[in-house]
């Protein structure tokens, strides 16, 4: 019987092609969206800002709108229900203990938000919170041996049987053979020889070694037919490295799984780990990220080398205006300061210099962030543990019960740390913190995007600074250079910047031939007057919001990168390719 189902679901699945299923998905999923308008769950409103958002997400709509908080969770899993014509099933429903029990490990269970339960003819109902998901489906299917009958629940709900039914579970090693997945335990002890071989420990310590000599950021490392691919990443930029022997791996990335105490048996699900080692005695920390790919494990290794931060708002290369406005702000007795950017802008290195300007023994300081990646001494540095559900919300309310004087969070992620952080500052608190955005009028329309009251968002804001990095010219090779006339016409002040002192890289042994020696900040920042107050409150467009701030005193991100291009700290293409034309 079990063959029968395995041959019959293979059959089945080799018949519908990959673009027929997406076809189907994607199509179920406008469907559970017309459901939820047609029952007045999603105002005309909520779904115009959804589909605003659409175009700089990859997620579905369905789950877009879930992640902006414009739809509940059973108000879509009923919309699911109906679109895909699958049973929704209930808490209630659900057995009190969990079947398959080693077999469908608990994070699995608990990563793809599934709750299993055995029918009659020995097939399986599988529980989904997303059951537009037929990858897992198939999973499951292959792994039990059995048929499976999709059905809808509530993820949260699923999330509560998941915590609630494997409680008295531990998964050790020990336990059974399935915890090694797609590996027995020949094949994890020959990963465990060949790492710990001579080879395989060479080529990393080198990679570590090499990596922190130039400076890199960090590491990538990346699986292909042909082999592993590694990369470092030196001032923004990935460079190609040599690779270990094509048969080695597997045994790298199992090394480095090792020294991160990261489970090498598990390559089916992503895995977070760090460690610390010492390098001509240098103490650096290392934050490891694997990521199963389709030609094996992949990983991405953070590189952060106390020895060489310099934690202090005089040393980011702001102009000295900018450091001026963030000052005034964090120094407040109250209020909310926000540092915008994309990822690896240097917003958290900003903000750990900006707390330890306010750093006074007078005052207790307290952070939450996912991860800590800088120790301060005089800071109670929380990190966040989504695996035992320590979430930056439950860590933010513990917080404030600690009657905490100035409060960092690592970043604003939803519309429930961002309005625990605004309450915070109601209260009297100085918060800092991070969130994604372009530039700073777009911070605005960001935080209402996450339904933060306009009046809240005008009464605790002080600032928000949006920033990027550029590369600064190597002192040893940057030559003068003349822009053309065509380029500086496209410019915000071009014709002043004419006879400006511009340099270009070169090239030379020095900066490894980039023509770039490290990295500076440029920035844009907006203090929040009466009158930004003002049309926060009126909601006006963000070019009203951008227009005002420049009248009151802001310089824009793309003139700041100027200012540096023209004193010939960076080159004009640096500042173009990070700040963009206006």
């Amino acid at each position: 019987m079990v063959n029968r189902d395995r041959a019959l679901f293979s059959t089945r699945v080799a018949a519908e092609t990959e673009g027929d299923v997406t076809s189907k998905r994607d199509r179920q999923a406008a469907d559970a969206v017309s459901w939820l308008i047609a029952n007045g769950l999603l105002s005309a409103e909520k779904h115009a800002r959804a589909i605003a958002m659409s175009q700089h997400s990859s997620d579905r709509m369905d789950l877009l709108l879930l992640k902006l908080n414009l739809v509940n969770e059973e108000h879509l899993a009923r919309a699911l229900s109906a679109a895909c014509e699958l049973p929704l099933i209930r808490r209630a429903d659900l057995p009190a203990e969990a079947h398959f029990d080693g077999v469908l490990q608990t994070d699995y269970l608990r990563a793809q938000r599934i709750a299993p339960i055995r029918l009659q003819d020995g097939s399986i109902q599988l529980v989904m919170a997303d059951p537009l998901n037929s990858e897992t489906v198939s999973a499951v299917s292959l792994k039990t041996g059995v048929r499976v009958h999709p059905a809808v629940g509530v993820g949260s709900e699923i999330d509560g049987w998941v915590a609630a039914s494997h409680t008295a579970r531990q998964d050790t090693p020990a336990t059974t053979s399935a915890e090694f997945a797609d590996a027995d335990f020949s094949d994890l002890q020959r990963l465990r020889d060949l790492a710990g071989g001579a080879p395989v420990i060479r080529w990393v310590d080198q990679l570590f070694e090499s990596a922190t000599a130039v400076g890199a950021s960090d590491i990538h490392l990346e699986p292909s037919l042909r082999g592993l691919r590694a990369r470092i990443r030196v001032d923004g930029q990935l460079r190609e490295i040599s690779a270990p022997d094509a048969s080695l791996t597997e045994a790298t990335i199992s090394r480095i799984k090792i020294l991160a105490k990261l489970d090498i048996a598990e390559r089916r699900l992503p895995q977070d780990g760090r460690t610390r080692i010492s390098i001509q005695g240098r103490e650096i920390d290392l934050r490891i990220a694997t990521s199963p790919t389709l030609h094996g494990e992949g990983a991405v290794i953070r590189i952060l080398d106390k020895s060489t931060a310099n934690l202090s708002l005089d040393y980011l290369g702001l102009a000295p205006d900018t450091v001026e406005k963030l000052r005034r702000s964090i120094r407040r007795p109250n209020g909310v300061t926000l540092v915008t950017g994309p990822t690896g802008s240097g917003k958290t290195t900003t903000l750990y210099s900006a707390l330890r300007d306010v750093l006074t023994p007078e005052l207790k300081f307290v952070s939450v962030e996912d991860p800590v990646e800088y120790q301060i001494e005089g800071v109670s540095q929380i990190q966040v543990k989504t695996s035992i559900d320590l979430t930056f919300a439950k860590a933010l309310r513990s917080i404030l019960r600690q009657d905490p004087d100035v409060l960092m969070i690592g970043e604003i992620r939803d519309r429930e740390t961002a309005t625990i952080a605004i309450g915070a500052a109601l209260t009297g608190h100085q918060v800092l913190s991070t969130l994604h955005t372009n530039n700073a009028p777009a911070t605005i329309t960001r935080l209402m995007e996450m339904e933060v009251p306009e009046y809240l968002i005008a009464s605790t804001l002080s600032s928000i600074s949006a920033q990027r990095l550029v590369r600064n010219l190597c002192p040893h090779c940057a030559e003068p250079y003349q822009p053309s006339a065509m380029l500086l016409e496209r410019l915000p002040g071009g014709a002043q910047l004419a006879n400006s002192p511009f340099k270009r890289p070169k090239g030379c042994p020095a900066c490894n031939g980039t023509g770039y020696r490290g990295r500076a900040s440029i920035a844009e920042i907006m203090m929040i007057s009466d009158d930004i107050r003002e049309l926060i409150l009126r909601r006006a467009p963000e070019k009203d919001v951008r227009k005002r701030a420049i009248d009151e005193g802001m310089t824009p991100l793309l003139q700041d990168g100027l200012r540096r291009a023209a004193a010939g700290q960076t080159s004009l293409d640096d500042v173009i390719r990070v700040a963009g034309l206006e």
